[in-house]
């Protein structure tokens, strides 16, 4: 290819549509939104830990992800933007970017914690509290093998 066609070739590829990529800020600003989050969200953190025992797993229940609306760009006011960010810091895991509710951000630590290498398809597609489930149930099950 000449200089020519290689400089045209370069321009073309520069013009082509790429997808934006969603941002945890944008994700969760969403959520904020769309479920009217007020500070004391954050003190729910505190309580969540691990809450589900080993008894009171219920398998059968496949929960599915509640789509979010969310905009190209979030514009907030400052309060909004600090009560997002004390929420970015306190669930802090590459998780996050996935969660599409109130439940599947307090779940994300605690899931990370179990299994920090769920596929990015699985988070995409369960919500967060199957994944956890299933991440409990196999983590019992490796315990009792040992015993």
């Amino acid at each position: 290819m000449d200089l020519i066609g290689h400089i045209k070739h370069n321009r073309a590829k520069q013009r082509q549509k790429k997808p934006i990529k969603t941002d945890v800020f944008n994700q969760i600003s969403a959520i904020v939104r769309q479920y009217g989050l007020k500070e004391s969200f954050l003190d729910i953190f505190d309580t969540v830990g691990d809450q589900f025992s080993a008894e009171n797993l219920n398998l059968l229940r496949i929960r599915v992800k509640t789509p979010v609306v969310r905009s190209i760009f979030s514009l907030v006011a400052k309060e909004e933007y600090d009560f997002i960010m004390s929420i970015i810091h306190q669930a802090d895991t590459p998780y996050l970017e996935f969660a599409h509710s109130p439940e599947e951000i307090l779940l994300c630590k605690s899931l990370y914690r179990l299994n920090p290498a769920i596929s990015r398809e699985k988070l995409r597609r369960y919500h967060f509290e199957t994944l956890f489930l299933h991440e409990r149930v196999k983590r019992n099950r490796m315990e009792t093998n040992r015993k």
